[in-house]
């Protein structure tokens, strides 16, 4: 098995010292809690194997192995050495100082024993640290320091420390701050470790992400300064790390993804006759957040499994569920549904096979950046394990290089893969000779847009002086020296995805607080604040003059003239605005929307119910109120007869459903129920009499659309239990005589239009 974890061991100050403060400053046992909770967030958020351990010391109670009368006293071991978990993290929460004094030697015995009684006959540890927080204000004894030294050097410990400060301690400056230290011992691999780099805010305008400052910076103490001697020495000795409280914050507050071990791909690169074996690695990748992987960060229990249970529901109100093997998928053509199976759609899908095949070359000035396609860029290399297949790739790699050319490529991952195409570009650098994929798209993907040329206008031309401006505005912002030092800032390598950093500062702050909303504040783009406030103040003046230079101005295009008022009418413009502040309308000379007009036309000019927007016709018959309510009734019972018996299938039945729902409450609303259910029952006696038309009257089943009842409807006389069974008996002539709102049975179709 091998080494891909680290035991680590944190101890913690709990002793009087860590709890003094100037008034309205956080004390170091609340920036040591808070850079503990950032350590675990960090743990869980990257699914680390690394486990962890809790020791307190300065505590009220004993609780440790070695722990006896008289040595090892108030020291603690409050969670024992396991994976990073919520119940760390609540333990974290309960920290409170302590009254007792404690050794903090004595406390680093301890750590290093429970790390060798844990992790001993235990494979798969790469490293063992002890993460020691303290202000060094707690007496202790160092007769044994050189012996504790050497036995945590031959148990290859590793001791790193945080503190308020590690800067000139031999001198004896006494207001030596973490802003004037400027060292740490930083080494590959510690729990600290980042790109990050420090921030320009001093320790007490930089706030935790609880919002807490630090203390102003104070003189040491003789006590500190012999702590601080001691704690180097110890952290020097076993090649540990020393990192303020300020820097810690730093670090700690960039969240870490999941760090993955690169994989190959394996290809066949075929060129005409030429094969070769090649592998393909991400260069870039799309950076995207993992969430609903990371289970075990919402499990309070991480032996409670997790399961995604989805259910199916009918979407109508009945509601029922629907068991997933009664499912098919389907496609709509028009207004139906045509099923298909899962073999019809397995023979459908395009049959390819693995393939990785040069079909062209081209000049790399051709690959213009916007034909990019795709989240990732890969990185190809020859198989090591083919030698003289490797001199050949390297040679098409050196031509292609010197040609100023690129390959086309036509890129296949599997069988059961859509083919893609792209292109590789030469990338030589030293000693490492490569290649880089990236996708193209097809001549189906792109969009050609033509836009008018803002030259031919001369209104359009800038100035002299607007182009200077302008080149003033770039250079303001020039950000290749704009950080201290004279270095290039907002580097990719060292700027993190904000989204993902919001993202994972709200789930700690919902662990946290739970009842909480969340705040708006993001210390991850505070920790870039002093920079962008300085490029801003730069730019300032710059950006003044564009405004001034390029001013918006509002065209205010007249519309055109269009109403015969407008054309013939007055041109009195006093007489015109004190008719519309007559009618309590905003005074205005343009003519109404041409949209308006043609609106206001077609329904002055509607007389009938038409095939197109029945159901919008219908209404607007209504409240012109001419024809008659009757008149317009019979219209839209002709319509819907008409829809069903001229429909393709199924195609026209929607639309009439639609005009029935309409129909029904219209006449419940106008209180003419008896329309309704003459023309409801003369549908369903004509779904009777013409053949394939029974599918119609299932859908007024299924959305149940019944006689208006006496309960909807004081006008009405048929009762509910009638309505219910009217929909539950069978289609059929016979029914006529089951409802109390049917005549003779011997009455015709005309004669119930007769009664509309």
């Amino acid at each position: 098995m091998a080494a891909n974890k680290e035991a680590l061991a944190l101890v913690v100050d709990i002793g009087v010292g860590m709890s003094q403060a100037a008034p309205g400053f956080d004390t170091p046992l609340q920036i040591t809690s808070d850079i503990l909770q950032m350590i675990v967030q960090r743990k869980m958020f990257q699914q680390s194997k690394d486990e962890l351990a809790l020791i307190l010391y300065g505590a009220d109670d004993t609780n440790n192995e070695l722990a006896d009368d008289d040595n090892y006293q108030n020291i603690n071991v409050t969670f024992s050495l396991a994976p990073a978990n919520w119940h760390l993290f609540e333990e974290i929460q309960k920290i409170r100082p302590g009254n007792s004094p404690a050794d903090l030697v004595d406390a680093v015995v301890v750590a290093a024993d429970h790390l060798r009684r844990e992790t001993e006959g235990k494979r798969g540890y790469a490293a063992k640290r002890i993460l020691l927080f303290t202000n060094a204000a707690t007496p202790f004894s160092d007769s044994n320091l050189q012996i504790i030294v050497d036995s945590l050097r031959r148990q290859d410990i590793i001791v790193d420390a945080i503190g308020p400060t590690w800067g000139q301690q031999d001198q004896g400056n006494e207001d030596a701050t973490d802003d004037d230290d400027g060292h740490q011992n930083n080494q590959p691999g510690s729990p600290m470790q980042t790109n990050g780099h420090d921030q320009e805010e001093s320790a007490s305008a930089r706030p935790t992400t609880n919002n807490h400052h630090q203390s102003p910076k104070k003189p040491l103490t003789p006590q500190q300064k012999t702590g601080i001697r001691v704690i180097s020495d110890i952290v020097n000795t076993t090649e540990g790390s020393l990192f303020t409280f300020r820097e810690a914050l730093g670090i700690l507050s960039v969240h870490q993804s999941k760090s993955v071990k690169p994989t190959a791909t394996k290809y066949v690169m075929q060129l005409a006759d030429l094969k070769l074996h090649i592998c393909t690695y991400i260069q870039v990748k799309d950076n995207k957040p993992g969430i609903f992987r990371l289970k075990k960060v919402y499990a309070r229990d991480p032996t409670t499994e997790i399961k995604v249970d989805r259910s199916r529901y009918t979407r109508d109100e009945q509601d029922e569920e629907i068991e997933k093997e009664e499912l098919t998928d389907g496609f709509r053509y028009g207004t139906t549904f045509v099923p298909i199976t899962k073999e019809t759609l397995e023979d459908m899908k395009y049959q390819s096979e693995k393939c990785f095949s040069i079909i062209g070359f081209s000049d790399a000035n051709m690959m213009r950046r916007s034909l990019y396609l795709g989240d990732t860029v890969y990185e190809v290399i020859a198989e090591p394990a083919y030698e003289e297949e490797a001199q050949t790739f390297t040679g098409l790699v050196q031509a292609m290089y010197e040609t100023n050319s690129v390959a086309i490529v036509r890129k296949c991952f599997s069988e059961r893969s859509s083919p893609e195409l792209g292109f590789l570009r030469p990338h030589i650098a030293h000693d490492h000779i490569c290649m880089y994929y990236v996708k193209l798209p097809f001549a189906e993907d792109v969009r050609g847009f033509d836009f008018d040329n803002l030259d031919a206008i001369k209104r359009n031309q800038p100035s002299e002086e607007q182009l200077k401006t302008i080149d003033n505005l770039i250079t303001t912002m020039d950000l290749t020296h704009a950080d201290r030092g004279g270095e290039q800032s907002f580097q990719p390598e060292l700027i993190s995805n904000p989204y993902i950093q919001r993202m994972f500062q709200s789930i700690a702050r919902r662990a946290i607080s739970p009842e909480e909303p969340l705040a708006l504040t993001n210390t991850v783009m505070e920790m870039n604040d002093a920079l962008i406030r300085s490029i801003a103040a730069r730019s300032k003046r710059t950006i003044d003059e564009i405004h001034d230079q390029f001013v918006l101005r509002d065209t205010n295009r007249r519309q055109k003239i269009t109403t015969g008022d407008a054309l013939f009418g007055s041109n009195d413009i006093s007489t015109k605005k004190a008719r519309h502040e007559e009618n309590g309308e905003e005074a205005a000379i343009d003519s109404t929307s041409f949209e308006a007009q043609a609106a206001a036309k077609k329904k002055a000019a509607l007389k009938t119910v038409g095939t197109v927007t029945p159901v919008e016709d219908f209404k607007i018959l209504i409240e012109q109120g001419s024809p008659s309510f009757s008149d317009v009734c019979k219209q839209m019972c002709t319509l819907i007869i008409d829809l069903i018996n001229n429909s393709h299938g199924d195609s026209l039945f929607d639309k009439a459903l639609q005009c029935v729902q309409c129909l029904r409450e219209t006449c419940l609303a106008k209180l003419e129920p008896k329309l309704f259910n003459d023309f409801e029952t003369l549908l369903k006696r004509k779904a009777a009499d013409v053949d394939g038309r029974k599918d119609f009257w299932k859908k007024i089943i299924d959305e149940k659309i019944s006689l208006i009842t006496s309960e909807e409807c004081i006008e009405s006389n048929v009762i509910p239990v009638e309505a219910k069974k009217f929909l539950e008996e069978e289609t059929a002539n016979e029914v006529m005589n089951n409802t109390s709102i049917a005549g003779d049975q011997d009455e015709n179709e005309e004669d119930l239009f007769d009664l509309i």
